[in-house]
């Protein structure tokens, strides 16, 4: 159930939606908060609405953790406040998690204490995978690509990503690389002397060929739950330069790492990476190598049982 259907997405026939009857993110709320749901599991992916759908449905709610919401918010007040619902949810009234990667049940452990549920996220491998012929080759004007991910979301630093190409683009000019970006464009991006091929929002079939023409995937993110995105680079053959908050890069093994907002330690990293073949080769096989543990299919499965198992628990309660 939902307020607005609003995707690029293909959305499978399976799946049934509907809408919910009032507007806006108040008649959300509201119509959450008096629903007693007939479903053996209410499955919430935003921490502050598993409070307001427990006080109907109790032990059949189930938030899914994607992130760590505090992250989505540059605010002050609102990051406290998403604090304060962590604290509400998982320690004060214990919503059951499912969490989708291992660093961010850590994370989120400081409230849960233990109870959280790791399912980690997967690639679909029929659909991400390196493309040696991709049509997009053809338009490639210099030795290198890079690609970018124009999303405006804080936690995504798209602010820090663009300070580390124009930093690159000082320090080392812009004769043998040049920037893609894929996304929905939500600045009018544009770097003197830097050659920019912006693709927008792509496909499933078309984001595979563009990212295997691709050489870099430049992941400035202040916070990733996951990181699926960039496992999606790798699997196309993208080498990863990124910061520590995509968890499962290894610096100098199968990524370089900066810390977050070190927007010149990026630049850097770009510079090292530009410049040395071997070391791409070498950062592309390993991250072949990791992308292979983390598939669709291992998560559905993973994410059927975790759904059985709190249905059980529910019954013997």
């Amino acid at each position: 159930m939902t307020n607005e259907v609003k995707t690029h997405f293909t959305i499978d026939p399976k799946i049934q939606i509907k809408r919910i009857p009032l507007p806006g993110i108040p008649g959300t709320i509201l119509f959450t908060l008096s629903r007693r749901f007939k479903t053996d599991i209410v499955l919430v992916d935003l921490v502050v609405m598993s409070v307001f759908a427990w006080f109907l449905n109790r032990k059949r709610v189930v938030c899914l953790a994607q992130d760590d919401d505090r992250t989505y918010y540059s605010s002050p007040f609102l990051r406290w406040l998403t604090d304060m619902s962590y604290r509400i949810s998982f320690d004060l009234i214990k919503v059951r998690v499912i969490g989708v990667s291992e660093y961010l049940a850590r994370q989120l452990n400081v409230y849960a204490h233990g109870r959280i549920k790791v399912v980690p996220n997967g690639i679909n491998f029929t659909k991400f995978y390196h493309e040696g012929k991709s049509r997009f080759l053809s338009e490639r004007k210099t030795q290198v690509v890079i690609i970018l991910y124009t999303r405006s979301d804080y936690r995504k630093g798209l602010d820090i990503g663009l300070k580390a190409i124009e930093e690159l683009k000082r320090t080392r000019g812009s004769k043998d690389w040049e920037l893609w970006t894929i996304g929905d464009n939500p600045v009018d991006i544009s770097i003197d002397g830097v050659r920019i091929n912006k693709k927008g929002f792509l496909k499933d079939d078309d984001l595979r060929a563009v990212l295997s023409a691709a050489d870099i995937y430049l992941s400035p993110s202040r916070h990733e739950g996951f990181g699926l995105m960039q496992l999606e680079a790798m699997a196309c053959g993208c080498v990863m330069v990124t910061t520590q908050a995509f968890s499962l890069a290894k610096d100098d093994v199968n990524s370089l790492v900066s810390t977050v907002e070190d927007w010149q330690s990026l630049a850097r990293n770009l510079d090292r990476v530009l410049g040395d073949k071997e070391l791409r080769e070498r950062l592309k096989q390993n991250g072949f190598k990791l992308v292979k543990e983390y598939s669709i299919d291992k998560s559905c499965a993973r994410f059927e049982k975790a759904l059985i198992d709190f249905t059980q628990q529910k019954k013997q309660c």
